[in-house]
């Protein structure tokens, strides 16, 4: 066979979809959830985030982690519309993944929604159980976000 008729072959990546309401502005929950590091805080798989570039949160702002189960994790700020609009790509472990977030005034001005949809293109092993990852990815999302909504509600007065 010709080097050119070669082509390789990828497996189509892994999607979920989230919505979750946070009492908070848009600004406080965009200013919290773009900074990587506050992650731990609502997800007990990843941990040891640090920032890696230098300077104020926006596009190019490149962080690194832990992901429990995985392995070593990267993730770079790509898109960056403070308060409304936030994309993440990286990678984790042997995949790659993107994660885009809209951040709405919720109706009646009280609060936000963030709507999240993430794209996971697994790797190494586990490429070929992509669809049997996908209700795993969906539930484990959700969970996340939940917790994200718990860890940014405002104090009892």
């Amino acid at each position: 066979m010709h080097v050119s008729a070669i082509r390789r072959c990828r497996l189509k990546p892994i999607t979920t979809q989230v919505e979750v309401f946070i009492p908070r502005t848009p600004e406080a929950v965009f200013e919290y959830f773009a900074d990587l590091r506050h992650e731990p805080e609502y997800n007990a798989k990843v941990h040891d985030v640090r920032k890696t570039s230098d300077g104020p949160l926006s596009c190019g702002t490149r962080f690194e982690g832990h992901h429990d189960g995985i392995g070593p994790v990267s993730w770079t700020l790509v898109e960056f519309d403070e308060p409304r609009h936030l994309a993440i790509e990286g990678h984790v472990g042997a995949g790659v993944y993107r994660w885009v977030s809209d951040f709405e005034v919720a109706p009646r001005g009280v609060g936000t929604t963030v709507h999240g949809r993430l794209e996971w293109q697994p790797g190494g092993a586990l490429a070929r159980l992509g669809p049997l990852l996908q209700p795993l990815l969906g539930f484990e999302a959700r969970r996340t976000f939940r917790r994200l909504a718990a860890a940014m509600a405002p104090e009892p007065r």
